[in-house]
């Protein structure tokens, strides 16, 4: 289905795919479109959705690169807004969006119980909303919403 917001979907494989892809009741409601790190889970689950395939950058270097391509994606998409639940490759993406002026919505995993890594750290911070899976989560972030539990 298209119309409503246009929403821009930043993920990798694994465990952040299955958390965006579990959001579908919300994205497929709007004009979406993916960035994403090539690979045999992404592909498959992917599979005919408009997606811009981005390599994952492994180093600083490959982030300011990465940064630039956001930055430029971003400007030709127009986002209304952009969500993501993890990876490297969205923290390039939640800086351009911060300099666009385009409000991100980072989704926590599952998984975090405890302190967070680096990326996730970075995009909470950059996040206009924080969505949480786990209720003792809720007091980890401002302006975090606890949506549950997604699959």
């Amino acid at each position: 289905m298209s119309g409503g917001l246009r929403v821009v979907i930043v993920s990798g494989g694994g465990g952040v795919l299955l958390d965006t892809l579990a959001l579908r009741p919300w994205w497929q409601q709007h004009d979406t479109s993916w960035v994403a790190v090539r690979g045999a889970d992404t592909e498959i689950a992917l599979a005919g959705l408009p997606v811009t395939w981005q390599p994952d950058p492994t180093a600083w270097p490959h982030l300011f690169a990465a940064a630039w391509r956001a930055f430029r994606l971003l400007g030709h998409s127009r986002p209304d807004v952009v969500v993501s639940a993890g990876r490297r490759l969205t923290v390039p993406f939640f800086v351009a969006a911060r300099l666009r002026r385009v409000p991100t919505v980072w989704l926590e995993t599952l998984t975090q119980t405890g302190r967070p890594c680096g990326t996730a750290r970075v995009n909470a911070r950059l996040a206009r909303v924080v969505l949480v899976q786990r209720p003792e989560r809720v007091a980890a972030h401002r302006d975090a919403v606890l949506v549950g539990e997604l699959y």
